[in-house]
């Protein structure tokens, strides 16, 4: 029974991180993002509705093959009334769009339905893939269905999240018998709920950052003498001492907090219009970039916009992400977490219990190894 306990525990937590990432990360950023529960069973037998699948959200610079099952919403057509859709590309390109067909209907979404084909832009990711076989988590997305009826309001699960924790909190903070009894025998169950839930709340603000960053790379060339095109590049073959200027993006915040924009390239032939920013909620700026050249050569440029909630001064964020943008999004992303999993080792009886039960498992790793 205890074993039992146990195992339902560890399957709760890891249903309620997963719930909340599928959940909030959609509910903040309006797109899937890591990963997505199924609505329908038009991919059947792939998939059915209440599975969870995992998701690479793609660039707007990353190729898509024909197989891949994708992740998109339509702006016209009946297809636009049924959100997010899960089906796999038959045909088409990025140019002119997509052909995609459910595995379980009969006809191409483009024979049913005026939408026409599917456009790159409205694409936001596609089924993470092991072998042919997607990544698919079953039945847990039913808890994700049933809170859906509170995404209309972005704040309602992340602060669901955050009351949830502070009731653990307040409730492990409580002195007495009754914490005595109910801690007792816990072993590293109550720790890692603490964990699951640390991590659960870093998960979220991490998916909200990336879903709102992206990556430019850029293909151009510099030469002694002449000048030119580039197929796929937008600026082309250049001359020693020529310079070009490119619109880069226009970022809004359309958010409710405030957000920290950093842009850092590369390239040191590349100067960027803003490199560190603050944006407050509606504010919007447009950037822009000059390609200077002056090595000969041919270069792969790649600028990296990112959008950070102000958790640290804006000067550390951008410190870190010219050393790489990912560590500055672990680190930014790990901040609000942080207090839930440093808990269990901020408390005394807690971190013994721990401890002890790490030192443990270690030794009857090393007996086994």
């Amino acid at each position: 029974m205890k074993l039992a306990s146990k195992i339902l525990n560890i399957t709760l937590a890891v249903v309620v991180l997963c719930t909340l990432v599928a959940a909030v990360g959609s509910a903040i950023t309006k797109k899937p993002i890591l990963l997505s529960v199924i609505r329908s069973n038009s991919m059947y037998p792939v998939w059915e509705r209440g599975d969870m699948v995992m998701i690479d959200n793609l660039t707007k610079q990353e190729t898509i093959f024909y197989g891949d099952i994708i992740f998109f919403k339509a702006e016209n057509g009946s297809l636009a009334t049924k959100g997010w859709i899960a089906h796999r590309v038959i045909g088409g390109n990025a140019k002119d769009g997509y052909l995609t067909k459910g595995d379980a209907n009969k006809f191409s979404d483009q024979e049913t339905d005026e939408t026409g084909q599917i456009k790159r832009s409205w694409i936001a990711g596609k089924a993470v893939m092991m072998g042919d076989q997607p990544i698919v988590f079953k039945k847990i997305g039913y808890l994700s269905l049933w809170l859906e009826k509170y995404q209309s309001n972005p704040l309602v699960l992340p602060a669901f999240a955050l009351i949830l924790g502070i009731i653990i909190a307040i409730g492990e903070l409580k002195p007495g018998q009754k914490r005595k009894k109910r801690s007792k025998g816990k072993g590293m169950e109550l720790p890692l709920i603490y964990l699951i839930g640390g991590l659960s709340i870093s998960i979220i603000v991490g998916g909200t950052m990336i879903a709102s960053s992206y990556t430019l790379n850029q293909i151009y060339e510099v030469s002694q003498q002449s000048q030119g095109v580039l197929v796929g590049s937008d600026v082309g073959m250049l001359k020693i001492g020529d310079s070009v200027s490119r619109d880069l993006s226009e970022i809004k915040n359309e958010g409710i907090f405030p957000l920290i924009g950093v842009i850092t390239t590369n390239d040191k032939q590349i100067q960027l219009s803003h490199q560190k920013f603050t944006l407050s909620k509606g504010q919007q700026i447009n950037t822009s970039y000059i390609v200077t050249a002056q090595v000969p050569g041919r270069y792969k440029a790649t600028i990296k916009v990112g959008l950070f909630f102000p958790l640290l001064p804006a000067a550390i964020i951008y410190f870190l992400a010219e050393k790489s943008y990912w560590l500055a999004l672990a680190i930014v992303s790990l901040i609000p977490g942080l207090p839930l999993i440093l808990y269990p080792f901020i408390d005394g009886k807690m971190r013994r219990k721990t401890l002890s039960v790490i030192r443990k498992k270690t030794r009857k790793l090393q007996r086994i190894f």
